[in-house]
């Protein structure tokens, strides 16, 4: 199974902090150009199903114009890259129904990519803190 060409780990991750580095230019076709076609990010069951990557980060830049992700770790092995990142930005349009604050806003976030035998990422998962993000922009919690 090691010579499964998916296997390339520094390739992986590599391509991996280019594709952040691409978004954090705002070069969102380079970006996505480390997507395969038939990617797909899996989403918890019962939650609505997400965008298309490109649809995806268009809109996580129009919600936040100036975010910056910065990669504080990542691990790759076989097929996968774990990365455990911080975004910032300002909260200059309104997110969630609540309108801007110009608050800077930092939050942390896992996402665990698998690759193809070309290296490019084929599945995505994300797990985002967004309870401190809604607290730093002041929405009222849920009951």
């Amino acid at each position: 199974m090691k010579s499964d060409p998916a296997f390339d780990p520094s390739r992986n991750k590599r391509n991996y902090l280019t594709a952040k580095a691409r978004f954090n230019a705002r070069d969102i076709a380079a970006c996505v150009a480390h997507y395969a076609p038939e990617h797909r990010i899996i989403a918890p069951s019962g939650s609505p199903a997400p965008p298309p990557i490109k649809i995806f980060f268009e809109q996580t830049i129009a919600a936040w114009p100036d975010i910056e992700i910065i990669v504080t770790h990542a691990v790759a092995e076989e097929d996968r890259v774990m990365g455990r990142c911080v975004a910032r930005a300002t909260h200059s349009v309104a997110v969630m129904g609540i309108e801007p604050t110009h608050k800077t806003i930092e939050t942390t976030f896992w996402d665990l990519h698998r690759f193809d035998s070309q290296g490019l990422i084929v599945e995505t998962w994300n797990l985002m803190d967004g309870l401190s993000i809604m607290r730093q922009i002041g929405a009222p919690p849920s009951r």
